[in-house]
Parts: structure tokens; C-alpha cells; sequence
């Protein structure tokens, strides 16, 4: 998969293109060369790498990112899109999928696994839903710490990632995630942080 790769990233005119397996060779690539168009990055334990992809992005917003793994769960794939990834596909796609899907990223257009289309048009659909809602800032009562966690949540961090960012210990973010998740009557921490992203902020 490597050598397929990185012959398709060599044939790859007009747009230059990164291949990497850990997230400090591509801080290293984005900061060596700063005309980096995409990366192409392999995912292998979500958790533990969903919160530094999420920095990434905030501090390279214009690098459009393409995922690999072996597989998703809907969950995963969602909050993938949440922080900015442009794309996600399984790694055992064929080398004409991958090149296919680089150059579409490249136009501004979204990848994503086909077996999980239509779980992806369900979210999309309840993202609608909310965003046609009552349900905001506004009239939900949220507390300054709480509203700290719902924006982490919307970034796609994990409890351990929140806990170091906020200075607390994982078990009081989950507390006053399972705090927040009744006020705003959802049922999990992805579908909270589509409430925030379609809810105005708050002040």
C-alpha cells in the first residue's frame, strides 16, 4: 500500500500532496513546505488521534485532509467531517479510488465510504432538524464550564483530551457531559455537538 501510494502521490500533477503515518511527520511537511495542498493520513486508534487531527486543522485550516483506515464506525465518520477532514475511505480501496478521491478533495468536494451513505444522509437529516429547532444557547441553561465542554465536544475531542485542556480530571467531564447531554435532551456526545455547531454560540 506504501509503494502504491506514493506512486500515486508522485502522479499527482498540480497539487501537492503529503502521505503520512504519524501526525509529527505531518506537522513536519506542513512546516517544511508551506504549499502543501493535502494529506493523506492513516488512522489506526481513533481516539487517541481524533484530538491532534482536530489541532491540526485549526492550525493548517486551508490543508484539505484524507483519511485511511481499516474501518469506521458511523459515529467516528461523523465526527471526522466535524472537525474539517475533507475525506475518509477504508484502506483496502483500490489505487484508481484513492487518486479519485485526492482529486475530488482537491475541488472542495467530500469523501466518504459508500456502505455508509445513507447513515451519513440520517445525520445530516437531524442536523437539519436541530438547526430548524428552538433548541439554542439562548434558552438552555448551560453553565460557563459546561459551555466549554459542549465547544470542545463540537472540535471532536475526547474526555482525556478535555481534561487536560480545561485542567480537570476525565471523571468530572464526564459528568457534566452527562449534564449537558440531558439539558439539551440528546442521546449521545456526537449528536451534542452537532446541537452546538447548528445553535448560536454562546456569549
Amino acid at each position: 500500500m506504501r509503494s502504491g501510494l506514493t506512486t500515486i502521490l508522485g502522479n499527482m500533477n498540480g497539487t501537492l500532496i503529503s502521505g503520512a503515518a504519524n501526525l509529527d511527520k505531518l506537522v513536519n511537511d506542513v512546516q517544511s513546505n508551506e504549499s502543501l495542498d493535502t494529506i493523506l493520513y492513516s488512522i489506526d486508534h481513533f481516539e487517541s488521534q481524533i484530538g491532534l487531527l482536530t489541532d491540526f486543522h485549526r492550525n493548517s485550516p486551508d490543508v484539505k485532509i484524507l483519511t485511511l483506515a481499516s474501518d469506521y464506525q458511523a459515529e467516528e465518520l461523523f465526527r471526522l467531517f466535524e472537525i474539517g477532514v475533507s475525506g475518509a475511505l477504508l484502506d483496502d480501496v483500490s489505487k484508481t479510488t484513492i487518486e479519485l478521491a485526492l482529486r475530488l478533495i482537491s475541488e472542495g468536494e467530500k469523501i466518504y465510504p459508500s456502505n455508509l451513505a445513507n447513515v451519513m444522509m440520517e445525520r445530516f437529516q437531524y442536523m437539519s432538524s436541530i438547526a430548524m429547532s428552538d433548541s439554542t444557547f439562548e434558552n438552555i441553561e448551560l453553565s460557563q464550564r459546561e459551555q466549554q465542554i459542549l465547544g470542545c465536544l463540537a472540535s471532536g475531542d475526547s474526555n482525556k483530551r478535555i481534561a487536560i485542556r480545561l485542567n480537570i480530571s476525565e471523571a468530572t467531564v464526564k459528568v457534566h457531559v452527562k449534564s449537558i447531554l440531558r439539558k439539551i435532551k440528546v442521546d449521545n456526545r456526537t449528536q451534542a455537538a452537532i446541537w452546538a455547531l447548528c445553535s448560536r454560540s454562546p456569549k
